[in-house]
């Protein structure tokens, strides 16, 4: 090829190439500028040639340009872009800036250098990688927010992603588990034949997971197994086929599932060995509970059962049927109960017509949106109305008739002259059993005592468990006489240890009799009665009680007597007296013991002993020691306020008040919000109470005694009083009740005074004698070493103006002393 044809065939390279071609000499100007390179630009070849290069370059190339290329030329400084290429930055005629690909090579002709530079528009490749960044970007943005486990292999099953949830479904980091085979993740069963499954899916065969998923077990980090669904999809990419799995953790559904089935356990000694189907529906229709019955009619081991659809065994002509009238069941606002006659699909997809009720659980917490069914095959149709029967007239747990059932036992008596007791019976400790050993150890402990009530019952007798840890027999009477040689031995069994799980438990037993048709002809006010008996019975630690007219008086009375407390200490209708305390030697006054008083407007005086026995029955107790205290304090701080100086006043405080932990915080509160010192407030609390080696108690005597509060036991000598326990307590005083002292000329309560202040002698404790009302019984009390009493020798209860009287003269005598 002669060099004019070299020449012709180099420019039509040139002119056709898709690249733009610029030639500039070594002083930067343009000596050629192709078509393309015009099309690149915007600018003609006429336009370019002629100019300095630069015009072609944004800031900071424009500027910097010539200097590069002198530094190369002039200098033989290296210059990077010159044989290799690099990504730039060029400016179009329009002023828009586009990035392109320079690659740069240089030529000469004689003693002159030319740099010949093509230049390729990556407009669309950088907005083509831009898009597949910010697609990436979404796609890794979903998989580390999703909550589920998302797991990518490649075709050998080497793990290729790794998400975050798979991450924490796991216990692996995800450089732990990429680049490793996915059978790591497997239970031992399953990871040996995984490689083997997916060559059979790859050489042709089945893989039954692949679009479906399935329940499987999983292995964690730890070694823990756990259930999951496992969903599986397959993808061709370049690289090979992938395939992702989705892994949602069952744990928590299969654990709700298993509490469910725990729960119905209590009801298993009823419901397993019936025929009838039982069933509760989730809100999604799914299987939470089923009995044996159910189970056999599936011919289906229970936990495989557990979380299905109840549609997968209802025949597909009956299904959407059944599901609209389901869902009707729930939208309804009350509780409602639908009857279905449904094709059921049994072993060997027989089909059997059964006779289903649902029926919605609406406000029951533990049971919320659930629906329970009970199902009857249409050939028992009699075991189906019994047991409807059953299901109103019998108590699930134990089996025994409920309310309603003895009612309609009793009022179909064939002879209406038979004498009959009813006998309620509260075994009163078995909520301390519930509360120690769990609720379903006190449901054993119910149904062993309802098996105890039933072999004793003679034949016409009928048993009831109205509720909690109650029963009521109604019992036909031949001999009046027979009645309480039958409570005692009621008593006597009920009262036999119970050995459950290896645990000996005594119960507590009370009882209360009404008789028909003595008491009345009501079985609803005999069983009125009978309770009223048996709440007088276990108020007087007694096993049994007769009802008879003065228990209903009695509790009337009571209740009279808590609704006007209420009232009283709401509207501050109560009133508080101070009785002095003196030194029985010097006779000078040393403190008040505070008592509170209560004159109704429809009770007229209501005694203290009498309302505050009844407070402390109903939980008033601590708000009558709070308002006792508050009256007390306020009252000691006016007087103080005006310049006088009262004594220390002493409050007694209830027993299950003493035992509240948020007493001492109370009482110093109180103290420091009257800006009162503690030495002002005493307390008092009674025998029974101190001799109760509680946490609680302790821990308040001894927040008492740092704050300086002085603490007495009242009513010393009444209950059991021990040496060893009142060493160990951190008290200052203690009374001795008032019935020693009115009795101090007898011989033997004398030797008890004596004794009781030898015990305070010997533990460092002062002295307070109650009830003195005799110079006689002073003198007795001085010579025998007590230091203080208190009685109507000295003075009565006595109102806060009477006090603030004397207090009054007692600060102006003192002041003319002065």
């Amino acid at each position: 090829m002669d060099t004019f044809e070299l020449s012709q065939l180099q420019d039509a390279i040139v002119h056709c190439a898709v690249d733009a071609i610029i030639v500039i000499d070594q002083k930067g100007l343009i000596c050629f500028f192709s078509p393309s390179a015009e099309k690149l630009f915007g600018y003609t070849s006429a336009e370019c040639v002629g100019q300095n290069v630069r015009m072609l370059m944004p800031e900071p190339f424009h500027s910097e340009h010539d200097g590069y290329l002198a530094n190369y030329v002039t200098r033989g400084m290296s210059a990077k872009i010159i044989g290799s290429g690099r990504n730039v930055r060029g400016k179009r005629k329009d002023g828009s800036i586009f990035p392109m690909h320079l690659s740069v090579g240089e030529a000469k002709a004689g003693v002159k250098r030319y740099f010949v530079g093509i230049c390729h528009d990556l407009t669309a490749y950088e907005a083509s990688v831009k898009a597949h960044l910010s697609l990436r970007s979404m796609q890794d943005a979903l998989l580390e927010a999703a909550v589920d486990g998302i797991i990518s292999i490649d075709e050998w099953g080497t793990v290729q992603s790794f998400n975050r949830g798979a991450e924490l479904l796991f216990g692996y980091k995800k450089h732990e588990v990429i680049g490793q085979n996915v059978s790591m993740l497997m239970t031992t069963a399953h990871s040996s034949r995984h490689d083997s499954y997916l060559q059979n899916y790859k050489g042709g065969g089945k893989a039954k997971i692949i679009g479906i998923g399935r329940d499987v077990q999983a292995q964690r980090k730890d070694g823990s197994v756990f259930p999951m669904h496992l969903s599986v999809g397959e993808s061709h990419t370049e690289q090979g086929r992938l395939f992702v799995g989705v892994c949602h953790d069952l744990s928590e559904f299969k654990a709700v599932l298993q509490r469910l089935i725990s729960a119905e356990q209590r009801y298993r000694d009823i419901v397993e060995n019936q025929k009838e189907f039982i069933c509760r529906l989730s809100k999604k229709s799914r299987l939470t509970f089923l009995n044996n019955a159910f189970c056999r009619q599936l011919n289906q081991p229970l936990f495989q059962v557990l979380g299905i659809s109840i549609f997968e065994f209802i025949h597909a002509d009956e299904r959407y049927n059944v599901e609209s009238l389901l869902e009707q069941l729930r939208q309804a606002e009350l509780p409602q109960t639908i009857s279905l006659l449904i094709r059921m699909l049994g072993p060997d997809n027989n089909v059997h017509w059964v006779d289903w009720t649902f029926s919605t659980l609406v406000g029951k917490a533990d049971s919320a949106d659930e629906i329970q069914g009970v199902g009857i095959d249409i050939t028992e149709q009699i075991k189906a109305k019994n047991h409807a029967k059953f299901l109103t007239s019998y108590d699930a747990l134990t089996g025994l008739l409920n309310r309603d059932g003895l009612l309609e036992q009793f009022n179909r008596r064939q002879d209406k002259t038979q004498t009959y007791a009813v006998l309620f019976v509260d075994c009163h400790r078995f909520r301390l059993i519930n509360e120690k050993y769990g609720h379903d150890f006190g449901d054993l402990m119910l149904i062993e005592a309802a098996h105890r009530l039933q072999s004793m019952l003679p034949e016409g007798a009928f048993a009831c468990r109205p509720g909690a840890d109650d029963y009521i027999l109604l019992l036909p009477l031949e001999e009046r006489s027979d009645l309480l040689p039958f409570a005692q031995h009621l008593l006597e069994q009920c009262t036999e240890p119970y050995w459950l799980a290896n645990q000996k438990i005594s119960p507590s037993v009370c009882i209360g009799i009404s008789t028909y048709p003595d008491d009345d002809t009501d079985l609803n006010v005999l069983i009125r009665q009978a309770e009223s008996a048996m709440f007088e019975a276990k108020q007087q630690a007694l096993p049994l009680r007769m009802y008879h007219e003065d228990i209903h008086n009695a509790l009337t009375r009571q209740l009279e007597i808590e609704q006007g407390l209420r009232r009283a200490l709401e509207q501050d209708l109560l009133s508080v007296v101070l009785q002095p305390k003196y030194h029985l030697s010097t006779q000078k006054l040393v403190g008040y013991e505070a008592l509170v008083r209560w004159h109704d407007a429809e009770l007229g005086f209501v005694a203290p002993d009498i309302f505050v026995a009844v407070a402390e029955a109903v939980n008033l107790g601590k708000k009558l020691d709070c308002w006792v205290i508050k009256s007390a304090l306020q009252q000691i701080k006016l007087w103080r306020q005006a310049g006088l100086q009262p004594k220390p006043v002493a409050v007694n405080i209830t027993a299950k008040h003493f035992s509240d932990p948020a007493l001492n915080q109370y009482v110093i509160n109180k103290l420091q919000l009257m800006e009162l010192p503690a030495e002002c407030l005493q307390l008092e609390i009674t025998e029974g109470v101190a001799m109760d080696n509680s946490p609680a108690i302790l821990e308040n005597l001894n927040a008492f005694r740092s704050a300086g509060i002085k603490v007495a036991i009242d009513d010393f000598g009444t209950g059991y009083s021990s040496l060893s326990y009142l060493t160990s307590l951190p008290i200052d005083f203690i009374k001795i009740d008032k019935t020693f002292v009115q009795a101090l000329e007898n011989d033997n309560n004398l030797s008890l005074v004596k004794a009781m202040l030898a015990m305070a002698q010997a533990i460092g404790v002062a002295v307070i004698a109650e009830g003195i009302e005799t110079a006689k019984q002073q003198d007795l009390l001085a010579e025998l070493g007590c230091e203080f009493g208190q009685g109507y020798l000295y003075a009565r209860p006595t109102s806060f103006s009477d006090i603030e009287q004397q207090l009054t003269i007692v600060s102006r005598t003192d002041t003319q002393l002065q």
